[in-house]
């Protein structure tokens, strides 16, 4: 009696493969790739010479709107991370959305630079809202949590292979301006699906309702929540060598990739191997990206992500010694299959250290604190590769540091200690069985007095 009292009384939680969370991350990957600047920026690249011959500008000034899109989301990230903590993600997530979608309507009428960058800076600014749904996808999936991650994380690469596809034929077809148009026509598009079906996370089937009346106690949602409060976090020391170890992880290999053809070039090689070398890398990212999600699942150890960082490391080196006269494709296939997987690690690992040593209170606060640095560190890594480029003629003092970065951000991660909380920190307790019979026991006595 008293074994089948306490299994009884043993809460029941969702299965992170119900069909109400299916659903939901199906939407919000949907979102994620149609209702962010995520399209948009999918289209710099292809408008680059139909725009800089139209209006003259030169690669320098059209290069500038990525740096006002990277700085000025960078400065916004931390202002939505703790409004999303203490008021909810849905409102800044439906905000931002609406101010994707002008700043992408805006961007088909511009005529002149400054227009221009004032276009992607917003772009930035509201964007910075997409990291609401990275909070839900953390707080939605307890058991698989860093599986659901990885396949979250594929919708980035999977965008970054199809986007550009439709992008193109938008172009083609109706011109660069028709294309912006067409892109802020399907954000917009999207509005009603997010309203209607995003829920809060920790929450099942949040109210739809964006604002409260005034004469309703308005509710902090961080208190529901289980983790370090900001405070706390700013205090933490494993916060900090993880904001270290993820900037000089990921910086270095950013400053790369704008200089990817020229350094190929300088090696022997074509640009044409380069494009291959970009194709190949995306495609192992996938693979990455599953194998990280999994990693994290299958091994309680923060430690986990010290394999995957030296893979990343020994990925640069093979880069460093590939000639076109000395390993060849051989040498330089290692570089590509090692950093492109490795690269595919780097999301789902990372967030998934944070909300276990961190937990979920504050996640949109120290997420888009770390984004911030990051962020920041992305936009002056190209320039300072390129500096170091030309002031000593070769690309090896900038290999030299690359390496450096990645060797010493691998020993971070040994340092980190256990995880704070539990693998199913966010877990939401279902109706007890109990009180789904009493709840059916009201509704068939109120019913026959409502008839």
């Amino acid at each position: 009696m008293s074994e089948a009292t306490t299994t009884a009384a043993e809460p029941r939680y969702e299965s992170d493969f119900s069909l109400r969370k299916l659903k939901l991350v199906t939407i919000i990957t949907i979102a994620n790739m149609f209702a962010t600047s995520l399209l948009p920026f999918g289209a710099i690249t292809l408008v680059n010479v139909p725009m800089t011959q139209e209006f003259g500008w030169t690669q320098a000034q059209y290069g500038l709107a990525m740096t006002s899109l990277m700085w000025c989301g960078a400065a916004t990230l931390i202002f939505y991370g703790r409004f999303m903590d203490k008021y909810g993600v849905r409102l800044a997530i439906i905000f931002g959305t609406i101010g994707v979608g002008l700043s992408t309507l805006a961007l088909g009428y511009v005529q002149e630079l400054w227009q221009f960058y004032l276009c992607f800076a917003l772009l930035g600014i509201f964007g910075s809202t997409g990291i609401g749904y990275t909070k839900i996808v953390s707080a939605l999936f307890t058991q698989h949590r860093g599986k659901a991650l990885s396949l979250f994380g594929v919708e980035s690469t999977l965008a970054g292979a199809g986007i550009p596809i439709l992008l193109n034929w938008m172009i083609t077809d109706f011109g660069w301006r028709g294309m912006f148009i067409g892109c802020a026509i399907i954000i917009f598009a999207l509005i009603p699906l997010i309203y209607f079906q995003i829920d809060e996370p920790g929450e099942i089937n949040s109210e739809r309702r964006l604002f409260k009346p005034k004469d309703q106690p308005k509710i902090d949602r961080s208190a529901t929540l289980e983790g370090l409060s900001e405070g706390q976090i700013m205090r933490d020391r494993v916060f900090w060598l993880i904001v270290i170890a993820t900037i000089i992880g990921t910086a270095p290999r950013t400053g790369m990739m704008p200089s990817l053809v020229p350094m190929l070039i300088e090696k022997g090689f074509t640009q044409a191997d380069a494009v291959t070398y970009m194709s190949v890398s995306s495609f192992l990212a996938l693979a990455g990206t599953i194998a990280g999600g999994w990693a994290v699942d299958r091994f309680n150890d923060s430690r986990i992500a010290i394999p995957f960082k030296v893979i990343s490391f020994l990925g640069l080196v093979f880069f460093i010694f590939a000639t076109a006269s000395f390993g060849g494709w051989y040498m330089l296939g290692l570089a590509v299959g090692f950093a492109g997987f490795s690269l595919g690690t780097a999301r789902p690992i990372g967030t998934y250290l944070h909300v276990r040593f961190f937990g979920l209170k504050s996640f949109g606060f120290y997420h888009g604190f770390e984004n911030m640095f990051l962020a920041f560190a992305m936009g002056c890594a190209p320039p300072i590769v390129g500096y170091l480029r030309d002031t000593s003629g070769s690309y090896m003092s900038g290999y030299i540091i690359m390496a450096v970065c990645l060797a010493f951000g691998t020993v971070l991660y040994w340092v980190l200690g256990p995880y704070r909380y539990a693998a199913n920190i966010g877990a939401v307790p279902l109706p007890s069985e109990e009180d789904e019979a009493a709840e059916s026991a009201a509704a068939g006595k109120i019913a026959p007095a409502a008839v």
